[in-house]
């Protein structure tokens, strides 16, 4: 019988040691390799979408000429730039998609901001004016009262209002502000206001840098003409509407309806215009099948346009 020698048995088992070491070396390198593309190409996809962001701004960017030469058209051709209010602009194609833009009259919205007038008599008839216009579209007024004490950081709340301790027991605490609201969503903040409140308040309201209520008759809504007419329904402010435009606010005074309101021709023309000096530039950008909104404030003057602050995706 012939026997194996002893070391042979050492050197076989040394073969499948190494065999199974360099399988996992392989398996290893395999995964670290597949983490390695998986981390580049996560890496491609953040920087192209930075790209195609920043590229996206830079178009949008583009609507302040829009917006200007849109401007500057309907001016010179005698007509109001109320006229464009809401319409969008033709197609223009870029390289990789498209854009279009409107603009968005803001003086047809009632002016938030309003309830900090440094006159309280005006503060007081703004309140009682957002009031009705949260009656009028089947909300909650004690909203008036709490966004009166949110822009007056008010030491002690109105009754039926929210204050400071109120807001310190949510999760997280805040305070009230104190300063008047710079963009419409801060409305959130306020105790009362349910997202269901919001969804059907915000497109009526906005916030205008200067405290003032002054609504364009001829862009603006039933229910924000109605919220400044003591006893006007929603049913005569859509049938006053419906005889405009004008172009002459003693002409829109002048309509039966509004006669009949118990309030002085001195304070509508106070409230109201038939022009508007406050516009919100919508740039709708699409790159790529991505479809991104960008707006802008736009103020016009006297000496050329203010632009007051630029937002994406929110209006």
């Amino acid at each position: 019988m012939i026997r194996r020698p002893a070391f042979s048995i050492g050197v076989d088992e040394q073969r499948g040691a190494a065999l199974l070491i360099a399988l996992v070396v392989v398996a290893l390198a395999s995964v670290m390799a597949l983490a390695v593309i998986e981390r580049g190409q996560s890496t491609l996809a953040r920087t192209q979408a930075l790209l195609d962001t920043e590229r996206a701004y830079q178009y949008a960017r583009g609507m302040e000429l829009l917006a200007r030469d849109l401007i500057d058209q309907v001016r010179s051709e005698g007509n109001s730039p109320e006229l464009l209010n809401g319409s969008w602009t033709p197609v223009f194609q870029v390289p990789g998609g498209r854009v279009q833009g409107r603009l968005l009259d803001q003086q047809a919205r009632f002016n938030l901001n309003a309830l900090t007038h440094p006159d309280a008599a005006v503060r007081q008839q703004a309140r009682e004016s957002f009031e009705r216009l949260l009656d009028l579209l089947a909300l909650d007024p004690v909203i008036a009262l709490e966004l009166a004490d949110w822009v007056e950081g008010a030491a002690v709340a109105r009754p039926g209002s929210a204050g400071n301790s109120v807001y310190a027991g949510f999760r997280p605490p805040y305070r009230l502000a104190g300063v008047a609201l710079a963009h419409p969503s801060e409305l959130r903040w306020l105790r009362s206001m349910t997202p269901q409140a919001y969804a059907g308040l915000v497109g009526y309201v906005t916030t205008l840098p200067r405290p003032e209520l002054r609504v364009n008759v001829n862009t603006t809504s039933a229910p924000v003409l109605a919220s400044l007419m003591p006893e006007m329904s929603i049913v005569e402010s859509e049938r006053v509407l419906a005889d405009g435009p004008w172009r002459e606010l003693r002409d829109f005074l002048a309509h039966p309806i509004v006669r009949m309101q118990p309030i002085s021709d001195l304070e509508l023309q106070r409230r109201l215009s038939i022009t508007s000096q406050n516009y919100l530039a919508q740039a709708r950008v699409s790159l790529d099948g991505v479809e991104r909104d960008y707006f802008e404030l736009i103020q016009l003057g006297g000496t050329g346009y203010d632009f007051r602050w630029f937002s994406q995706g929110v209006p």
